[in-house]
């Protein structure tokens, strides 16, 4: 299907009937004689998932949008993310670079609350099933669990529609020696997805890492940076109310 047939994010009001179409998956709301609304989806491994919002006799409004990695297949991982990317990056000695990469997404369904306003997760899903896997980062002794996706690096022009988000990564190399990137661990439950509603487009807070040397090993330091928006309409999805910014630090290799 061409990719501008597909459902665009944003809020949706059901009366009657809603069907939905995504990259591998399709999703159909329909009200029944009793009044509740029947929830169908199929998903990407031709998987049924039924719900249902029973004695819903007023329209119901939902809302249809990008959200973290953290819930498929399970929620075990402690918000961790392992980006490998797909091609090392060289990082000249005492040097600063820049680049756009790839960023998994979940894709969410919220019921919105007629009363006050306040979004409850209906259901989440990925048009991507192998973004739901786990990788291991350090030894299977006192190694951490991650959520794991191989990543691509972008252009400005790229477009990943439903399946990836764009990230702005910033590398700052404090060695006397170039280094090679092939890997980026940090925890992501504080960052905030921006997505367009008349589009498909969605952004995520950029990353900054500072390679350094740290007791004879090289380490990175990850900060989240604040994504700032040319678009002052895009939506903003986010999971935490805290302003943690603590860098997360790579010690157990990058490349």
């Amino acid at each position: 299907m061409d990719e501008n047939n597909y459902s665009k994010f944003g809020q949706y009001n059901i009366s009657e009937k809603l069907d939905l179409q995504l990259p591998k998956t399709e999703i159909h709301m329909t009200r029944k004689e009793d009044q509740r609304l029947a929830y169908y989806r199929k998903n990407s491994i031709n998987q049924e998932i039924r719900k249902s919002i029973p004695q819903s006799n007023q329209n119901v409004q939902l809302e249809l949008c990008p959200i973290l990695p953290l819930h498929l297949p399970s929620k075990i991982t402690h918000d961790l993310i392992f980006l490998r990317l797909t091609e090392s990056i060289f990082v000249e000695k005492k040097s600063t670079i820049n680049f756009i990469i790839q960023f998994p997404i979940e894709i969410g369904i919220f019921i919105i609350n007629s009363k006050d306003g306040s979004k409850q997760l209906f259901d989440c899903f990925t048009c991507e099933p192998m973004h739901s896997r786990f990788a291991l980062y350090g030894t299977s002794e006192n190694g951490k669990l991650c959520m794991y996706s191989k990543v691509d690096l972008l252009g400005n022009n790229d477009v990943n529609s439903y399946i990836f988000a764009k990230m702005k990564v910033t590398m700052i190399n404090e060695l006397d020696q170039g280094v090679f990137v092939k890997k980026l661990v940090f925890p992501i439950t504080d960052y905030t997805i921006y997505y367009d509603e008349k589009s498909s487009e969605v952004h995520i807070d950029d990353i900054e890492g500072v390679i350094k040397l740290d007791v004879h090993k090289e380490i990175i330091k990850i900060s989240k940076v604040d994504y700032v928006s040319k678009n002052k309409d895009l939506k903003q999805v986010s999971y935490s109310s805290t302003k943690d910014n603590k860098p997360f630090v790579m010690d157990k290799g990058f490349d």
